[in-house]
């Protein structure tokens, strides 16, 4: 299983590849993917500051904003990591696993990139950072989390294209169903033990443990993340590669 990952070089060039398709055509760079969610904090806050009621609300925001723009980009462009590239599945011997694992890491480089960049702020406006490193731990999961995703997505959109449009609406969806405009606090006690088996919450939760309230994550909610993301691995790996047999067939 994964015997893939032994091709490196393979696994490099396309990485690099993506990484550059991701700024291709703008003059600076990250800087305009930094533009456009912290528009979005600024817009937020003046909508929905009152509703979160924190001395950090602005932090608060802008974490949820830019954690949520992984998903957003790192699935939607995962999802077409297969149908995008026809001529390198079906003229080529590059194991097909490595096309929406490349992806998903030359966005979840970028984003990292993204979070570093944001740390000055961050301390401008009075987050405590001294646990930021343990973003080194926190987001390769959150890659490998999105990589199992793209795995299913991937695959089924192969065989599925209206699948772009669905996950469009999910997206969105996924947007209201995050902590980012709201504190967990005001989910009903009715639902919060079935909210809180998203592990995106937990994950969420622990970025701003570390880059706003200076917190160490919980060990509980880490290795909950970490336990689905290697459940969703497994899934996604049996399940592209039952589906890949047809890819030829259907592409």
């Amino acid at each position: 299983m994964f015997e893939y990952l032994k091709k490196r070089d393979i696994l490099l060039t396309l990485t690099k590849y993506e990484f550059k398709q991701r700024y291709r055509g703008t003059i600076l760079g990250v800087a305009w993917s930094l533009a456009e969610p912290l528009l979005l904090a600024f817009i937020l806050y003046v909508i929905f500051g009152k509703l979160l009621q924190s001395k950090y609300t602005v932090l608060y925001l802008v974490i949820g904003i830019f954690f949520h723009r992984y998903f957003a980009l790192g699935t939607s462009i995962g999802l077409n990591a297969i149908t995008a590239k026809t001529h390198l599945v079906t003229k080529t011997t590059v194991p097909r696993e490595v096309l929406p694992l490349s992806t998903t890491l030359a966005y979840g480089l970028s984003s990292f990139i993204e979070m570093i960049i944001l740390l000055p702020g961050i301390i401008y406006f009075g987050g405590d950072v001294r646990f930021f490193y343990f973003l080194v731990l926190l987001h390769p999961i959150y890659v490998l989390l999105l990589y199992g995703l793209n795995l299913i997505l991937s695959s089924l959109n192969v065989y599925f294209r209206d699948l772009n449009e669905i996950w469009g609406v999910v997206t969105q969806l996924m947007f209201f169903l995050l902590p980012i405009i709201y504190s967990i606090e005001i989910i009903p006690k009715g639902f919060l033990e079935i909210y809180m088996l998203n592990p995106l919450v937990k994950l969420l939760t622990a970025y701003r443990d570390v880059m706003i309230y200076g917190k160490i994550p919980e060990v509980y909610d880490l290795g909950y993340v970490t336990f689905t993301t290697l459940i969703l691995l497994t899934m996604g790996y049996v399940i592209f590669k039952r589906l890949e047999r047809g890819f030829v067939e259907r592409l």
